[in-house]
């Protein structure tokens, strides 16, 4: 029996979703152009071919994981203070939902890999998108007057630095309800009563 071939209309898709889950599964090191390709069901040079080789794949990836992200966390509603907070919740859940993804964003530097002018805006769109957040609820008064740049970042390694932490910790823990309390403490320390 000839195994078959994932068509050439899905190669890209396939490997993008094979390589994510590699990296979930036994991260950066798991991540190569052979175990790649079994896993998509596609010949090696299927990869080179589709993405010119490893380093595509994880651009196309650290593109993708930031797309995603901004799309998570960007506003959708009416209320400032409750779209940060939303977005809080959206920042974690989308971590726990694409390790291999996060991965790629924040917590493994590929040897040889610069991301694409595309994979800096699209990590730009993502950070754009607190800022919005921190610019809105300063407007209605909910966060502290000050450069909502730095307010942004503060925002977003305080987030980081939890998710990190659970993403490298005991597997299958739940810590839900921390993450609350610690989104919980970084709203009231960016109150306007705690300068």
């Amino acid at each position: 029996m000839v195994a078959q071939r994932t068509p050439s209309k899905h190669v890209r898709r396939e490997v993008l979703d094979a390589a994510e889950a590699l990296l979930a599964a036994s991260g950066p090191d798991g991540l190569t152009v052979r175990a790649l390709a079994s896993a998509a069901g596609v010949a090696p040079m299927a990869v080179y071919n589709h993405f010119e080789g490893l380093n595509g794949v994880i651009d196309a990836l650290w593109c993708t994981g930031f797309r995603g992200l901004h799309d998570a966390i960007a506003p959708d509603g009416d209320d400032a203070d409750v779209d940060l907070r939303r977005a809080g919740e959206a920042y974690r859940h989308f971590a726990l939902a694409h390790r291999g993804l996060y991965l790629v964003m924040f917590l493994h530097r590929f040897k040889h890999f610069v991301p694409s002018e595309a994979g800096l805006t699209a990590a730009a769109e993502a950070f754009g998108a607190l800022e919005t957040l921190v610019r809105r609820a300063q407007a209605a008064g909910t966060v502290r007057s000050g450069d909502p740049d730095e307010i942004a970042r503060l925002i977003w390694s305080a987030a980081h630095g939890f998710v990190a932490i659970e993403l490298m910790g005991e597997p299958g823990a739940d810590l839900h309800h921390s993450y609350d309390a610690h989104l919980t403490m970084i709203q009231q320390g960016l109150s306007p009563d705690r300068r």
